[in-house]
């Protein structure tokens, strides 16, 4: 995809603004990054995480709204943010993002098609989807679309979820542009072959096929790191809490640490193989085999993750923050896995 292209949903944006903030609402809370643009520089200023409890998010929704409408206005009083762009993700899960080819047709036409194409490809009423598109490539006989379908009631929730906390919404985006936005602003698309980017997250993982530094498709699994927790709880007798605590401290030290490992990165094996099942259409023979693995979110934050990942499927995996070779983005590794689609968001702020 054209580095200048950017698929969105909403964009109210009258004019540029110095700041740009991308929030993530996520499983472990609402993280928010401040990019600032000066000039002809643009940097990350500021990363901020407030944790939600565990009953606040489930599968891909919001379970406790006022938790996060209080949230979100205690943490934009309490910083008292200067103006600028806000920009913000669709909560995870059932929200897809797919490459489609159509006949040459009229402006009108294609919206149409589009919306029934949309229907078959990610198997929802299109009534129910909110759709939105960028026109990749046209031909004489067949016009490439880059498509993005999000269910209609996650975008109503979002938008009346700022609206509550009186915070003005302008770009409306998906976790998997705004990690595919994250990896071109550290060029990462000048890679050749088919890459995958992975950000696992608590409950859900979002995976995002590119090829040839296009973003092919991607979709948000609900596999992410209580399947390691889970797994922890069994093998220990633990709560829930418990396990979760020896995750984050004391794991690596365990005699079973390499079985979770490999149980965890081969359900997300399997999750990884039906996405690019779900565009092979798109993949030649000699495509079809990936070349490497970036991986970021705080479910990827366990110790040996990438080697078990590398060792089990043959295969270059690397954190996405590998290609910050200039350090740009500044703060710690496990801070900036942590707020990967707040930074991605907030990268997409400052492009307009």
């Amino acid at each position: 995809m054209r580095r200048g292209v950017r698929v969105l949903l909403f964009n109210l944006l009258k004019r540029r603004k110095k700041y740009a903030f991308g929030v993530d609402i996520g499983h472990s809370g609402l993280k928010i990054a401040v990019f600032k643009k000066e000039g002809g520089k643009k940097m990350v200023e500021k990363l901020h995480l407030r944790n939600f409890p565990p009953e606040v998010m489930s599968e891909g929704k919001v379970v406790d709204e006022e938790a996060v409408v209080r949230s979100l206005r205690d943490l934009w009083r309490g910083e008292s943010f200067p103006k600028g762009t806000v920009v913000a993700a669709v909560p995870g899960g059932n929200v897809e993002v797919k490459k489609i080819r159509l006949p040459v047709m009229d402006k009108k036409e294609l919206d149409r098609y589009v919306a029934l194409e949309a229907e078959r490809v990610f198997a929802m009423p299109f009534l129910s989807l909110v759709i939105d598109y960028v026109v990749l490539k046209e031909e004489k006989d067949y016009t490439d679309l880059l498509v993005v379908a999000v269910p209609r009631e996650k975008v109503t929730m979002v938008r009346e979820l700022f609206y509550k906390a009186g915070i003005e919404l302008h770009v409306l985006e998906v976790n998997a542009l705004a990690l595919y936005h994250l990896l071109t602003f550290l060029d990462g698309e000048r890679f050749k072959g088919l890459s995958v980017l992975l950000d696992v997250g608590k409950s859900t993982t979002t995976v995002v096929i590119i090829l040839d530094g296009e973003l092919l498709c991607a979709k948000e699994v609900f596999v992410g790191g209580d399947v390691v927790t889970e797994m922890i709880q069994n093998e220990e007798g633990l709560t829930y809490g418990e396990a979760e605590a020896l995750k984050r401290g004391g794991f690596s030290q365990k005699p079973y640490k390499r079985k979770i490992l490999d149980k965890f990165v081969i359900s997300l094996g399997h999750e990884l193989k039906l996405v690019l099942d779900s565009c092979r259409l798109w993949l030649e023979s000699g495509e079809g085999e990936v070349k490497r693995v970036f991986y970021t979110g705080g479910g990827a934050l366990l110790e040996d993750f990438d080697k078990a990942f590398e060792e089990r499927f043959d295969v270059e995996v690397k954190s996405v923050y590998y290609l910050d070779f200039e350090g740009v983005l500044g703060e710690g590794g496990e801070a900036l896995d942590r707020h990967s689609v707040a930074l991605g968001l907030s990268i997409r702020g400052a492009s307009v």
